[in-house]
């Protein structure tokens, strides 16, 4: 089976890439609605805004409009001009079509009598005898129809042939100009026969038809309109009856005026419109948003993207086998808590892989020893060098035994780790355990010089496996006499659900405290055959008591003493 490795991605998979497109496709959307947004409610305001100032600029026109119809010059026109700009806040200015203005209001911004505008600029023009259809739309009036002329030759009767000579047909010809309502005067045909204006009218429209090589008029109609016979040249016979109208009416009526509206240069200009100008402003915001957000995107796609990396990068480094690898730990965010939780990683497979190495060590040079003792003593005595006496066998045999401890040790060490450590728990009163423990030992205390002493509450039991718990409690007394010196006391005491090894030893420094229980830790590192011990018996200790479901915990201060004590279920509680 081939070593999992961690691989790199590549940019089109990163993060990076990932954060900032979403970050990009965010910014986008947003930009877009904003923009269409500004720009939506930018063209219901500027149209709202044409419909007030066209509604303005027509009620103005109407005014000066029916002024112009009315009189026949705008000599008097200052009153009704001041009046419209108080109305509607703003200048009115009226010039002739050359730009001269011929009435100005007092509220305008310096044009005064005699100014000249660009006619450009105005607003409208001012002809009652041509209404400007934007801002005055009257009425449709009812245009006659075509209908035959009465001749006294028979023309325009039916003659019974089913149809009728081309000469004699007729047509009602309306004028082009939009006359203002004002100069319409309701006429019935007899009226406008009768009347001379109406007869001259009909004579100038017949000369101008004649000057074109066509037949005169045969009867002008309300409307106004004449009648010719003709179908054809329409537009010829238009003409003539709009001349003959203006120079009809003309001496009757205002001269065309041009109309301004807010006076020269007045009108202020708008930041936002939907101009080419304003449009390319729109463009230049949005794309300048746009940029700063896909900064800001790229800033935290690579605030993000970039911690991960170097996340990654170490995680590389320790699977090659570079157990100094850490990762920075300065954010306080998520990454910065994955980061930490990587370094305690790190920190734990370094000390792990360090415990390994030690194990390895402590292992060979425990059995190393041994070994190399017997293998000398048995060549010893096979070249004949020493008697295989009853001293070299015990010497032997103590070798021997020696081994199988370690080795029963690591087995159930072994044990342990994988979860096939078995126990048979029963109820175990301490205070005869204690004392058989005791027992044990007293040959060992008393060549040591040292008390050994047992303490037990009345009656206190615990729930354990008597084997396994005596094993753990023989390692502790054990390990307490080797360290005890003589004069010492060594006590087991024994309360409901705790067992306790107190010894006068010289103690454990602090900072070794923590690693007590550690496979092969020993405080003191040389491993001379007087102290004895593999290392392994607090290990031991721990394991068979959190196998039991309790723990082991110990206390110490140098130079007066060390406490280990064993937490197991009491007897009035079922382990699990």
């Amino acid at each position: 089976m081939r070593p999992r490795t961690i691989s790199g991605t590549t940019w089109l998979r990163g993060l990076r890439l990932r954060l900032f497109a979403l970050g990009a496709l965010i910014a986008l959307v947003a930009v877009v609605a904003a923009t269409w947004a500004t720009v939506r409610a930018t063209t219901v305001a500027v149209q709202e805004e044409q419909r007030e100032s066209l509604h303005a600029d027509a009620q103005t026109y109407d005014a000066l409009l029916g002024y112009a119809a009315t009189h026949r010059s705008w000599s008097s026109a200052t009153g009704l001009v001041e009046r419209l700009a108080r109305e509607h806040e703003g200048a009115v200015v009226v010039t002739d079509p050359s730009g001269r203005v011929l009435v100005s209001s007092t509220a305008s911004t310096g044009s005064t009598t005699g100014d000249t505008l660009s006619p450009d600029d105005a607003r409208a023009r001012i002809d009652p005898l041509d209404v400007d259809a934007a801002l005055f739309d009257p009425a449709d009036p009812v245009e006659p129809s075509p209908v035959p002329a009465p001749t006294e030759d028979g023309c325009g009767a039916s003659s019974g042939r089913g149809t009728e000579p081309s000469e004699c047909r007729t047509a009602v010809v309306d004028s082009s100009l939009r006359l203002d309502p004002r100069l319409e005067t309701p006429l019935t045909s007899d009226e406008v026969d009768a009347d001379p204006a109406w007869r001259l009218l009909a004579l100038q429209v017949t000369d101008c038809l004649a000057d074109a090589g066509l037949p005169g008029a045969t009867q002008v109609l309300p409307g106004p309109a004449v009648q010719v016979p003709f179908r054809d040249h329409r537009r010829v016979a238009t003409s003539c009856l709009d001349d003959a109208l203006r120079a009809a009416l003309s001496p009757y009526v205002a001269p065309p005026a041009l109309l301004h509206v807010g006076g020269e240069g007045s009108r202020a200009e708008v930041f936002w419109d939907l101009s080419p100008r304003s449009q390319g402003r729109i463009a230049l915001l949005a794309g300048a948003v746009l940029l700063v957000v896909l900064g800001l995107c790229a800033l935290l796609a690579a605030s993000i993207a970039g911690p991960l990396r170097r996340t990654a990068a170490a995680a590389r480094r320790a699977a090659d086998g570079d157990l100094s690898a850490r990762v920075p730990e300065g954010r306080r965010d998520e990454l910065g808590e994955v980061a930490r939780a990587f370094n305690l990683m790190a920190e734990r497979r370094e000390q792990l892989e360090d415990s390994r190495r030690r194990l390895i060590s402590d292992v060979s040079h425990e059995l190393r020893t041994p070994l190399a003792n017997l293998r000398g003593w048995v060549e010893a005595a096979r070249d004949g060098v020493v008697e295989p006496d009853r001293e070299l066998m015990a010497s032997l045999l103590e070798e021997s035994l020696h081994l199988q401890h370690l080795v029963e040790d690591l087995a159930g060490l072994a044990q342990g780790d994988a979860g096939e450590l078995r126990l048979h728990v029963e109820r175990v009163p301490l205070a005869a355990f204690l004392g058989q423990v005791a027992t044990s030992f007293e040959v060992a205390a008393a060549v040591g010089g040292v008390r050994l002493d047992v303490e037990c509450t009345e009656g206190a039991e615990v729930l354990a496996d008597p084997v396994r718990l005596r094993q753990g409690v023989t390692n502790l007394v054990a390990n307490a006499l080797r360290h005890t010196p003589p004069g010492g006391v060594v006590t087991l005491r024994g309360a409901p659900g705790s067992v306790a090894v107190e010894d006068t030893g010289e103690g454990i420094p602090a900072d070794e405290l923590p690693h007590v229980f550690d496979r092969f830790r020993r405080v003191d590192p040389s491993r001379t055959r007087a102290t004895g011990g593999t290392g392994l018996g607090l290990a031991i200790v721990r394991q068979l008591a959190e196998a039991h479901g309790g723990s082991a915990r110990a206390e110490s201060v140098l130079a007066r003493g060390t406490t280990v004590t064993l937490t197991l279920p009491q007897a009035s509680v079922v382990p699990d």
